[in-house]
């Protein structure tokens, strides 16, 4: 985990323009002398919203030496802050639309190219669960996401894939056949249009393993499959 105060990062609650109002999120990215312009990754969180956990996996990113943005996918209903509850969370984001959530994420990408410390033709995107259902839709629908890591996420249908343009790592779990079997020939299609498609499924684990705050957390796989997103976001987002 990576605290809020950390010495070598720079970490802020922001605001910013949405297509329904103001959109909030979480912004972090190394803390440097002299002025820089990192590659960024958006972070897609799961169905409980911007909670404290996602915060912490966008201050990962900013760690790895990116600028990491978590988007706040129920700010159309006042943010994650709304809900203290997590059962009022998960409802909140029942009632999200994935066309409202795309366009959310679309708003952080804006916003993401807005700053001065951002390479904006270098943004990639991660999300978990719903969040990697999330990051599917969002590079069929968005050409110029330069690297997508979906955890754990649904993926589109078959049609779908002709308009995916981004490099994809998949992150799948064994004990979460529904999700995994999905994605045998989502890789094989992907595979055979000669788009750039990875897939790890981790033996032994089960959904949102990636979740240290869950029961479901599994600290070896976590943290290897954290280990390949990074390198993946470093092979195509520091590209030349």
């Amino acid at each position: 985990r990576v605290p809020p105060d950390a010495p070598d990062l720079e970490v802020y609650d922001v605001e910013f323009p949405g297509e329904a109002g103001t959109m909030f999120g979480h912004l972090a990215y190394p803390r440097s002398g002299e002025p820089r312009n990192y590659p960024a990754v958006i972070v897609v969180h799961e169905t409980r919203g911007l909670v404290d956990h996602h915060k912490d996996v966008t201050r990962r990113v900013a760690r790895a030496g990116f600028v990491g943005l978590g988007v706040d996918l129920l700010s159309r209903q006042g943010g994650t802050q709304k809900f203290p509850d997590p059962a009022q969370q998960t409802q909140a984001y029942g009632r999200t639309t994935q066309d409202e959530r795309r366009a959310d994420l679309i708003a952080g990408l804006t916003y993401l190219k807005t700053l001065g410390v951002v390479r904006y033709d270098r943004i990639g995107i991660v999300g978990f669960c719903a969040g990697g259902g999330n990051v599917w839709d969002f590079i069929v629908n968005v050409e110029e996401t330069a690297a997508a890591v979906p955890f754990y996420g649904a993926p589109p249908t078959l049609d779908q894939l002709e308009k995916v343009k981004t490099p994809v790592l998949g992150i799948y779990a064994e004990r979460d056949p529904a999700l995994s079997m999905r994605m045998l020939p989502i890789a094989d299609a992907m595979l055979r249009l000669r788009k750039t498609v990875g897939l790890f499924v981790y033996e032994g684990v089960g959904h949102a393993f990636h979740n240290d705050t869950g029961a479901a957390y599994n600290a070896e796989a976590a943290c290897d499959a954290w280990a390949r997103t990074i390198a993946f976001f470093n092979k195509y987002l520091r590209a030349a």
